[in-house]
């Protein structure tokens, strides 16, 4: 009977979420508000907060993120209560309203698209108890975090377009048929046959993007090994360390890479690594996470990287800026 009513509930948040979608230009909304990776979370009362929902919310929203050299979350948690839930905190850019009501049937999500402001994800869970309100956020709290990483990633982007360097962005569609926005302040390092290394450098910090491709053959260069493999094959050759005979690897002992299916990226079938980089011979590394896909038109395999370096500072938000770069990608229509 509790897998009837989740799967109930996931059919009623599609028909909620396409009923939700905005009918007015994105353009013609204002501005969201709300600090990076950060959702706003209203509950009825305190109780609500501290308790069983409040613990379910943090334990996921604020689990480490993967891949980082110090211990990071993966979102920033803004509280109130439903009474000061004002037009103010109506234009932030994630929210997550909780709602029990002893009257309702069952445990239902609702979802709206740039419902006061855009970028903009609203999700209301609805719920008879506190149990049924849990079980419900448990089954489809995946999806929310894919919503709310979107919004960040919109958001990021909208700040950037204005900003783009049209000669990076010319030498990229030239070399590889797409475009990324990618904005003043990087420049390009190095640019051979089938490789790119596009970076950001300042005295304590180091922004980079890196773009590859390989001929393809079959899907096993999607395995993990494969992509790991072939990673340390490109960088190993084009990105030297600070040292003689130093170069860039990746680090496989202490935090494996983790590869997964990423369905929203814009060239289609996609692979995801997340990880740390290292340079051999050398004490340096940082965050990296790529994409790679195979790309129809050239038969190659491509890879967009982000990679970031900033010893002892956060780097979730850097590299999630990079991670906003690599989805920004746009095919060149062939003439």
């Amino acid at each position: 009977m509790k897998t009837r009513n989740i799967l109930m509930a996931v059919v009623m948040l599609s028909v909620v979420m396409m009923a939700c979608e905005p009918k007015t230009k994105s353009s013609l909304k204002d501005r969201s508000t709300g600090n990076i990776s950060e959702i706003l979370v209203v509950t009825q009362n305190d109780a609500q907060w501290n308790g069983v929902i409040g613990d379910s919310i943090k334990h996921f929203f604020l689990d480490y993120q993967y891949g980082l050299p110090q211990p990071e979350a993966q979102n920033d948690l803004l509280h109130i209560k439903t009474a000061a839930f004002s037009e103010l905190f109506h234009k932030h850019k994630c929210i997550l309203e909780v709602v029990i009501d002893p009257k309702a049937e069952k445990a239902v999500a609702e979802t709206a698209v740039d419902a006061w402001a855009a970028p903009q994800r609203y999700v209301k869970i609805t719920a008879p108890t506190t149990a049924a309100w849990v079980e419900l956020f448990d089954a489809q709290k995946e999806v929310y975090r894919k919503w709310f990483n979107k919004v960040e990633r919109d958001r990021i982007l909208n700040v950037l377009r204005p900003t783009t360097d049209n000669n990076i962005s010319e030498a990229i569609a030239k070399k590889f048929g797409f475009t990324l926005t990618v904005p003043q302040g990087f420049f390009i390092g190095k640019n051979e046959p089938d490789f790119m290394w596009i970076r950001k450098e300042l005295e304590r910090s180091s922004a980079c993007i890196v773009i590859y491709q390989i001929p393809y053959k079959d899907t096993v260069q999607f395995s993990r090994e494969s992509l790991i493999a072939m990673r340390n094959m490109i960088v190993g050759k084009h990105i030297p360390g600070p040292l003689e005979g130093s170069y860039m690897s990746t680090e496989t002992e202490f935090v494996p890479p983790l590869v997964s299916y990423v369905a929203d990226y814009p060239a289609g079938y996609t692979m995801e690594m997340r990880g740390m980089w290292k340079v051999e011979n050398d004490f340096m590394g940082g965050p990296f996470v790529s994409y790679t896909f195979a790309d129809n038109r050239t038969g190659n395999l491509v890879t967009v990287e982000g990679y970031y370096y900033e010893p002892n500072q956060k780097k979730r938000n850097a590299l999630l800026q990079l991670e906003a770069i690599a989805y920004s990608l746009k095919f060149v229509d062939a003439e």
